[in-house]
């Protein structure tokens, strides 16, 4: 799994333990979001040019998966040590949530079930066990902020989907 962490220094250290894991696709990163979807190669580039054009110290994410050529990749892009930083999510759920980003913009485009396997198997399922968490703790975005109108990671999202792929790989 490729890391890139870029200034871990100007983030809040986490102090409470993770309890929920938290859904987000990736529309606020482009300008013109339906354009760079799916390209074949790595957009996560992209990404780092945008924040650090933007001053800002790191991605907003723990973790990112992205579709390269045929495939879903994930990238760890903030220490699991730091916090994520996002105001319309109460901070007793935000301070102790881990943050998973969804390349895209699934308000255009219908997630592959390849998305969900890796997205289950190879982020979410370990994450759950080492932290012990049930299932109930998966939430999108829009589940857990207070700004009604999101919908977050986009309308074509299906968490149950996703759930059923998250129970074929958790074992007690």
């Amino acid at each position: 799994m490729p890391k890139m962490i870029f200034r871990p220094s100007f983030l809040k250290i986490r102090r409470m333990a993770v309890k929920w894991v938290i859904l987000h696709d990736t529309i606020e990163l482009y300008d013109r979001p339906e354009i760079e979807i799916d390209t074949g190669r790595y957009q996560y580039p992209f990404i780092v040019k945008s924040a650090m054009e933007k001053a800002s110290p790191d991605i907003n994410y723990h973790y990112i998966i992205e579709k390269v050529g045929d495939d879903y990749i994930p990238l760890s892009t903030r220490p699991i040590t730091h916090l994520c930083d996002w105001d319309d999510i109460d901070p007793n759920i935000n301070n102790r949530a881990l943050h998973i980003a969804l390349l895209g913009n699934y308000n255009y485009k219908i997630p592959e079930n390849r998305l969900y396997n890796v997205l289950a198997y190879r982020i979410i399922s370990p994450l759950m066990k080492i932290y012990a968490l049930p299932q109930s703790r998966i939430k999108t975005h829009s589940e857990v902020s207070n700004n009604k109108d999101l919908v977050c990671p986009g309308e074509f999202f299906d968490k149950d989907l996703l759930i059923s792929f998250v129970r074929r790989y958790w074992v007690r």
